[in-house]
């Protein structure tokens, strides 16, 4: 793994501490904690997130998009992120939450829209138009834990973390970080449970916990720069059924100043899995990872997912959402059905 990228945050975060005019003790032990760090990256090293996730889960893989962070390039592929002149973000899986009310950029967002489906309507040569977006912007850095942990994260602490990383409250990244805090500050759905995981590790553990085995598949959709790139008519070569037993945790990124996953656990039987190949009109193949919904009671009328289907809450109906690329998928690991 490349270093550099996170001891030159690590630094920046020592820096903002070491100049500020009233350091507090919890500064002091941040202070401590990072400048070990850049002192001897030995020791972060030796408590990566890497090596937890192969010590806490030997027999599970580690999925595309969290060994992109973990091994970033050395020129970004440019990931998706927002204009400066946009008011309203629309985040790649925050309409999986499921009592959010849609917005209008959401309604109006083609990308976002063309990832939702009926069950029945998957099937070998079923046609989609899709476009795999990634929601981790480019400068987004991936902490470990001990650090991570060490950075107050919430809501009614956001004023010392924007004056720590040195981000102008006024700003549109403020904004972004602010609404991150609040949907991770919200009270779980009556069949969920939910944790914003500011590391690897912290995700590792909700997944283990939520699903009760450390016997886990972790998967994501896994697609090129190309299907990223713009809108595409991808053609459904094949597919097949995960053995989930409909139990899963979903992960998506949240837009903050680091990487921040939003995990949702979901009870046993409230969804199936698929694992789709597509191929598309401009050459490229992209192995999806689908999910759908079978119990969507307790969901938010106005959800986006069933405005565009045009379903209603406690529906018979199945519905279902391609996983954007930079998701991760978390089910009881069992053999294909």
């Amino acid at each position: 793994m490349n270093h550099l990228p996170i001891l030159n945050f690590y630094s920046a975060l020592y820096c903002s501490w070491r100049t500020s005019s009233s350091c507090s003790s919890s500064g002091f032990v941040l202070y401590d904690l990072l400048s070990g760090l850049v002192a001897h990256p030995s020791v972060a090293l030796a408590s990566s997130p890497e090596l937890y996730w192969k010590t806490a889960l030997p027999n599970t893989p580690i999925p595309s998009c969290i060994r992109d962070l973990l091994h970033p390039p050395e020129t970004s592929p440019g990931l998706w992120t927002l204009s400066e002149s946009e008011e309203e973000a629309v985040i790649p899986g925050v309409s999986s939450i499921y009592y959010n009310a849609a917005n209008v950029a959401q309604l109006r967002d083609k990308s976002s829209r063309s990832l939702f489906f009926l069950e029945k309507d998957l099937f070998p040569g079923a046609t989609f138009d899709l476009q795999f977006k990634r929601s981790i912007p480019k400068h987004a850095d991936l902490l470990p834990r001990r650090v991570a942990d060490a950075l107050p994260f919430s809501s009614n602490k956001l004023p010392d973390v924007l004056a720590l990383l040195s981000v102008d409250p006024n700003s549109k990244e403020a904004r972004e970080m602010s609404a991150t805090l609040e949907r991770c500050e919200r009270t779980a759905n009556a069949r969920e449970t939910k944790h914003c995981a500011t590391s690897i590790e912290s995700m590792v553990d909700f997944a283990v916990s939520a699903l009760a085995t450390d016997y886990v598949s972790a998967v994501s959709t896994v697609a090129n720069a190309t299907a990223a790139a713009a809108m595409q008519r991808y053609v459904v070569e094949g597919f097949e059924r995960m053995g989930g037993e409909g139990l899963g945790v979903f992960c998506h990124a949240e837009p903050y100043a680091y990487v921040v996953f939003h995990c949702h656990a979901v009870g046993k039987g409230m969804m199936r899995e698929y694992a789709v190949s597509l191929k598309g009109s401009g050459g490229s193949r992209v192995e999806a990872i689908a999910v759908c919904h079978l119990d969507t009671t307790s969901w938010n009328p106005q959800h986006v997912m069933l405005q565009v289907l045009q379903v209603k809450p406690g529906s018979a109906v199945p519905v279902c959402h391609f996983l954007p690329s930079d998701h991760v998928l978390w089910t009881p690991r069992q053999q294909m059905l």
